[in-house]
């Protein structure tokens, strides 16, 4: 529905009424044995299950309960589809995103991935079907732009991380370097540049074979240069630290983690504790995403990670497709 249709005869007594049941049993369809869901005096979530799939089932089902709309957004925005909820306003981004084709990569990963990685994946999306099946309250978003969330797919998951992620790396710069070599030509881009490595540009495509000049593309990405536009501007990097136990008065060592990410609400990171024979972590996740990805501790270790300026990004032409309107692409 678009924005100018959205309902506005919201009451207070609408909000409350869409808040999840976090009281109540609840029979969840593919659970193998009884799992165990509390909450702390700031709501964080414990979960303690009988067994590995059964903890990541029960994790989709929190995050559900509390993120849902949030999680559908990520999917939507990943997929290109956020513009049939939000109107034109966000139908730049939605163009934008079709250009990644986060979703055809998504479903490419879950293909790729061990049985392992993928049965994990499925339990999640078990679990956040089992509460869109049984929950008698969906968030108040839904009503106000007259929608409904559609089914998880286990490949979904791997696209909130891709649209939360996606804008974080260096392709930017790559598309404003080509630009300056349009503009100004080699030498000079060279001369402003310096320690470029030669022909950063050129990246081919396994099993495709290229033989015109590097150059070539360049008529291509200025295509892409209005989505540019839609690019916040944040401050960029990211960094984190440890420091041995012999310079803490403590003697136990630390770690930190600093994302520098930008203001979000709800935040991006949803606190939480998981706990079966094979683990027992507590830390930061993604609503949408199972595990603990970033930061997180168990009895025995804390993780957290930084990718300042790491190149896992590459710009390239080809044929129009994934939906795209242009074919201009990042990876």
């Amino acid at each position: 529905m678009p924005s100018s249709v959205i309902r506005k005869d919201i009451t207070r007594k609408d909000l409350e009424s869409a808040l999840p049941d976090v009281r109540t049993p609840v029979r969840i369809p593919g659970l193998r044995a009884r799992a165990e869901v509390w909450r702390d005096a700031q709501g964080i979530p414990h979960v303690r299950a009988a067994s590995l799939p059964d903890a990541f089932l029960a994790q989709g089902f929190v995050h559900a309960q509390d993120r849902l709309w949030q999680m559908d957004y990520d999917r939507r925005r990943a997929y290109g589809r956020w513009a049939e909820y939000a109107g034109p306003p966000a139908l730049a981004q939605d163009l934008q995103m079709r250009r990644f084709c986060l979703q055809q990569s998504a479903r490419a990963d879950y293909v790729a991935l061990n049985a392992e990685t993928r049965a994990m994946l499925d339990a999640y999306a078990a679990g956040v079907n089992a509460f869109i099946e049984t929950t008698r309250a969906l968030p108040i978003e839904y009503r106000l732009v007259g929608g409904a969330p559609e089914a998880w797919q286990p490949w979904d998951s791997a696209a909130v991380f891709k649209v939360r992620h996606v804008l974080m790396g260096v392709w930017q710069t790559k598309a404003w370097r080509a630009r300056l070599l349009r503009h100004l030509g080699a030498a000079r881009t060279a001369q402003l540049c310096p320690g470029t490595p030669p022909n950063p540009m050129l990246i081919v495509p396994p099993g495709v074979e290229y033989r015109g000049p590097a150059v070539d593309g360049l008529r291509e990405l200025t295509d892409a240069e209005a989505a540019l536009a839609q690019v916040a501007d944040w401050e960029g990097g990211s960094n984190n630290w440890a420091v041995a136990g012999s310079r803490t008065a403590s003697g136990k060592p630390l770690v930190a983690g600093d994302p520098h990410r930008a203001l979000d609400v709800p935040n991006v990171y949803y606190q939480n504790h998981l706990a079966c024979p094979e683990f027992d972590v507590i830390g930061l996740s993604f609503p949408g995403v199972p595990g603990f990805p970033h930061f997180g501790h168990n009895r025995h270790v804390a993780w957290c990670v930084t990718h300042t300026h790491a190149d896992y990004q590459d710009l390239y032409t080809r044929p129009s497709a994934c939906g795209a309107p242009r074919r201009s692409r990042s990876r």
